[in-house]
This record gives structure tokens, C-alpha cells and sequence, in this order.
């Protein structure tokens, strides 16, 4: 058995020196040259008959440093992470610059003593977990927008009338188009019907038909009617020709006002309230505004309390500001991923030393609060991701076996089991630190939010791209 000793530094850097004596690997080695005689064919002698002379001579060196290699990372793992006496080390063992270099030599075999350089995380206790008031974002639109979405519900709950009055901005009226050539109707020509909603047509459409009665006509570039529309569905869905139909089309069309058709919202009765909001949820406009508020609230709850725990971990890291071996890990850094150099590792310290500190403080906070992600949770937050791929509900056809069978795909993937472990644990930790502090409501607009959530993603993006991701 390889013996190890550990020389430490100072608080947070070590050196572990580890020595795999000959008689350590030596049954190893002879175990290792016998499986390779048996098995290799050279040309000249049988399979299994090359004499061990040869093996030793052709294959004994890299055989020799594959058996000293296996051993000293064992024995190097069994020592930094036995679970009676874990070491807290950060990244991983290097080779210590004073590393002397071996010529492997099966014919004169010898004790090898490496030498790695560790760094080690600082101890501390959490502070902070008290006494201090957040801000905590509460998303207001404002009474003006509150009252525009529940015209917006009046409208998705009211019916469709036919009017005879001027054609406005949210009406539906059907056309009579007739195909025309130099000016005339064409020959042979297309005459179709059928329906424009103008508030998806283009500005040219809306000046044509705004204002205008039942039996008024415009010549305009059928083609050009409905925004961001494509020649297909023109010749699909307004002109009514069939897919293998190719023939040649003139572009201008008389378009006369048949019909407007126009919503009438819903009235604020209980129909109406039972419709839009659920069986007695809500019996009054008063109670219909507060619902669209809560609501609001609950769209955008997600980035509210990821910004309130952004917070919060930027607080706990000023009350937790902590030494790290940071020379080492900038070796490290270097030594463990091939598009990091000396200069990129330099540029995006900051940013990797604040998360590493974060990582730590994690850490202690999940212990304290003693958090834990249960199997059956990650299974059900797949399970629900699922559901999301499909707007949130279960298609009849997408049975209980086939989701399970998705989530079974999903669980056997490493790094999604991680990514789901994590942000659940986030979640949890979350909810935690928010029974810690004060928190005190502040309103903001959903345009001021968006503004605060994308100055922090482009300051995210900044910092990842200055260093290269550790290689897993």
C-alpha cells in the first residue's frame, strides 16, 4: 500500500506527497505482463507463446506506468475523499512544480514519489443569516393596463355580431375579390370570398378599409393585405386554391365590403366572471381587477424571486468574504481545461472566484437548513417539465407509461439530473433564506423588470465568456 504524507503551507495550500514503493505495484506488474502475454499476437510466435523477455521489452514501459498510474490515483482518491475524514480540497490535485520526471523501466524497477500541489477551502461559519431588509419586486402594470386586460377578457368571452356601421380597428369583415387585369376583371379570373382581420393587416390595408361601409371597394396587392403573411397562404386561405393549383396570379384584386363582424365584450355578470376567472373566484369588478393583479404577480413570480435571491446571495457573500488559494486555482484552471491560458484564466478570475465563494456559502447554508432533493422530487419536476412541452396539460395520447418512460430518458442523463438537482435545491434555499430577512414589497413596471433582468443576463454573458467552462 502506497503511503501518503501531507505538508501543509499555510491555511489554505498543501503539498501531499505520495510514494508507491516497488513492492506496492510489483504483483501488479507481473499480473499485468502475464494478461498481455496471453493475450497478444506478434508475428512470429503463437498466441499466448511471445516469451515475457519480449513483452517486457516491447510493452513492459507503458504497461509499468499504466499499473503506476492506476495506483497512485486510487490510492490519491481513497485518501482525499474517504468519508470518514474528507480533505476540503478545491479543484484538484496538480502536479506539484518540484515534480521530478521518471523514465519507467521494468528492468530496474524502483519507488516513485509524486508530489501535487492542493488547494484547500478556508473554514468559516455562515453570518448574515439575520437583521436585514430586502427589497422584494411586485410587478405592477399599472390601473390603466389592469383595466385594458379585463376589456381584453370581455372581448375573448363576447360574441361576434354583424354591424352595418363604418368598419373599425378590431373588426372582421368579409371581402368579395375579384382577379384583375389592366384594370379590368380578368378573364377566366378569380372570384373567392373571404374574411380580413384588421388589426393583422398591413398599414396600407387599414387606410383602405378603416371608415369605409358595407359595399365600398379598394384595389390593392392582394398580396400585401395581411402582415408578415407568405405568397402560399394567400393563395391558400384568402384566394382558396388548392396546393397543386400553379397557375399564374395577378397580384391586384377588387376587394368589396361584404359583411363587418365585430366583437361585442362580454357583460360584468356572473356568467361572465364564472367564464374568465373560475367558479366563484371573483363577483365584482373590484375582485376581477385584483385577480388580473394576482395574477400578473404569479407571471412573473419566477423572475421576481430569482431576483430576490440574487440579492440575497450578494448580501450573504459582503457578510462572508472569505481568502482563497488563489494561485493555485489559477494553476489549476490552466492545467484542467486546454482553451484556458494564463491571460483568459487572469481575465475571468473575478468572476470565477465569486462563484466559487457562493458555492461555498451554498454548501454551509444547505446544512444548516438541512436540504435535501428527494428522488421522487426530481422525478416529479421532470414529470412537469414534460407536462410544459405540451402547455402544461396531458394529451389524451400522451399516457402515464409513455411519461414515465421520458422521465426515465431524462434521469439516466447526468448533466440534466444535475441542472434539475440544482435548481430545485435553489428553490428550497430560497424559500428558506426568505423566512430569514424582512422583506418589503417594491412596485415596478414589467418593462422596468425586463430592463433589470437583462442587465443582469448580459453582465452574466460577459463574465462566462472571459473563462472557459471547467472540463467535467
Amino acid at each position: 500500500m502506497a503511503t501518503i504524507e501531507r505538508t501543509d503551507i499555510d491555511a489554505l495550500n498543501a503539498t501531499i506527497t505520495l510514494t508507491v514503493a516497488k513492492e506496492d505495484y510489483k504483483a501488479e506488474l507481473d499480473k499485468e505482463l502475464k494478461r498481455y502475454r496471453n493475450q497478444a499476437s506478434l508475428k512470429g510466435f503463437r498466441k499466448g507463446k511471445t516469451p515475457m523477455s519480449v513483452v517486457r521489452k516491447m510493452f513492459g514501459r507503458n504497461i509499468l506506468a499504466d499499473v503506476i498510474n492506476r495506483q497512485m490515483q486510487k490510492e490519491m482518491t481513497d485518501y482525499l475523499y474517504n468519508e470518514e475524514n474528507p480533505v476540503d480540497v478545491l479543484g484538484q490535485p496538480i502536479p506539484s512544480e518540484s515534480q521530478e520526471e521518471f523514465e519507467f523501466s521494468v528492468g530496474t524497477l524502483q519507488d516513485y514519489v509524486f508530489k501535487f500541489d492542493i488547494g484547500l477551502a478556508p473554514a468559516f461559519e455562515v453570518q448574515g443569516l439575520s437583521g436585514h431588509t430586502f427589497d422584494r419586486l411586485v410587478v405592477d402594470p399599472g390601473k390603466k393596463k389592469i383595466e385594458e386586460e379585463l376589456e381584453n377578457l370581455r372581448r375573448r368571452f363576447g360574441s361576434n355580431e354583424e354591424v352595418e356601421d363604418a368598419v373599425e380597428e378590431r373588426d372582421i369583415i368579409t371581402l368579395k375579390a375579384v382577379e384583375l387585369q389592366d384594370g379590368a376583371p380578368k378573364v377566366a379570373g378569380i372570384m373567392h370570398e373571404f374574411t380580413l382581420f384588421i388589426e393583422n393587416t398591413t398599414d396600407e390595408a387599414k387606410d383602405a378599409f378603416l371608415g369605409k361601409m358595407i359595399g365600398d371597394s379598394a384595389e390593392l396587392d392582394v398580396f400585401n393585405l395581411e402582415a408578415n403573411t407568405t405568397e402560399p397562404h394567400v393563395r391558400k386561405y384568402l384566394l382558396g386554391l388548392e396546393e397543386d393549383d400553379d397557375r399564374e396570379i395577378e397580384n391586384i384584386f377588387s376587394l368589396t365590403i361584404d359583411k363587418i363582424s365585430r366583437n361585442v365584450p362580454a357583460k360584468l355578470n356572473a356568467d361572465f366572471y364564472k367564464q374568465a376567472f373560475g367558479e366563484g373566484d371573483v363577483s365584482n369588478k373590484k375582485e376581477a381587477l385584483a385577480k388580473i393583479q394576482e395574477d400578473y404577480n404569479g407571471f412573473y413570480s419566477k423572475q421576481t424571486d430569482a431576483l430576490l435571491f440574487r440579492d440575497m446571495q450578494e448580501y450573504l457573500m459582503e457578510q462572508n468574504n472569505m481568502e482563497l488559494p488563489e494561485d493555485f486555482l489559477k494553476r489549476w484552471l490552466v492545467a484542467s481545461n486546454e482553451n484556458n491560458t494564463a491571460a483568459s484564466v487572469e481575465a475571468g478570475f473575478d468572476g470565477f472566484r465569486k462563484g466559487l465563494q457562493w458555492t461555498l456559502v451554498r454548501e454551509k447554508l444547505i446544512k444548516h437548513f438541512e436540504l435535501e432533493v428527494k428522488q421522487e422530487e426530481l422525478r416529479a419536476a421532470f414529470a412537469e417539465q414534460v407536462m410544459g412541452y405540451f402547455g402544461g396539460g396531458q394529451p389524451e395520447w400522451l399516457n402515464e407509461e409513455m411519461v414515465n418512460n421520458m422521465v426515465n430518458r431524462m434521469m439516466g442523463e447526468e448533466k440534466s439530473v444535475r441542472e434539475k438537482f440544482d435548481e430545485l435545491m435553489n428553490d428550497k434555499l430560497s424559500e428558506k433564506l426568505r423566512g430569514e430577512y424582512k422583506l418589503k414589497n417594491k412596485k415596478v413596471t414589467p418593462e422596468k423588470l425586463q430592463e433589470i433582468v437583462e442587465e443582469i443576463r448580459a453582465q452574466q454573458e460577459a463574465e462566462s465568456q472571459l473563462l472557459g467552462e471547467e472540463e467535467e
